[in-house]
């Protein structure tokens, strides 16, 4: 069974570097770009409990399983020198879920490439699944989205 999945990725936006850092490191700013968010509470400066809707989709072979909560502990780990570190730890379809978030932000032109690579460590149930649908894509899914949801809202 796999233990984790790894994803990577670079987008631009027409911002400076100093307005993607301290947007990506404000989280009352940053969990509203969640896809699906329907509700958060920043517990401090560097830590956010958000509650989400993940659409797992028509592949998921048990209906109840398609659309599901997921609960997940935001934390703000370090951000020096353009390189800002998360760790997300939340539970969906009553697994546990960890997320490691490294993010790399760099001036180009005039604005910004923002360089992303995440590492998740699924638990059993999820692991379980994966026996009958593609989990890595449907968390590749998950995962584009949310970044989509961050893109739109530094392209305000």
């Amino acid at each position: 069974m796999m233990r984790e999945l790894h994803y990577s990725g670079s987008f631009t936006v027409n911002k400076p570097p100093s307005e993607v850092i301290d947007f990506i490191t404000d989280l009352s700013k940053a969990v509203v770009c969640i896809p699906n968010m329907i509700n958060y509470e920043v517990l401090g400066k560097n830590k956010a409990r958000v509650r989400f809707r993940v659409d797992l989709g028509n592949e998921v072979p048990i209906a109840e399983l398609r659309r599901v909560m997921s609960d997940a502990l935001i934390e703000l780990v370090s951000a020096s020198d353009g390189e800002v570190r998360y760790k997300v730890d939340g539970r969906a379809v009553g697994s546990a879920i960890s997320i490691s978030l490294v993010i790399r932000v760099e001036g180009i032109n005039n604005g910004s490439r923002i360089d992303w690579d995440a590492t998740a460590n699924l638990g059993r149930l999820l692991q379980m699944i994966g026996r009958f649908v593609n989990i890595d894509s449907l968390v590749k899914n998950i995962s584009e989205d949310t970044i989509k949801g961050f893109i739109g809202c530094l392209s305000k």
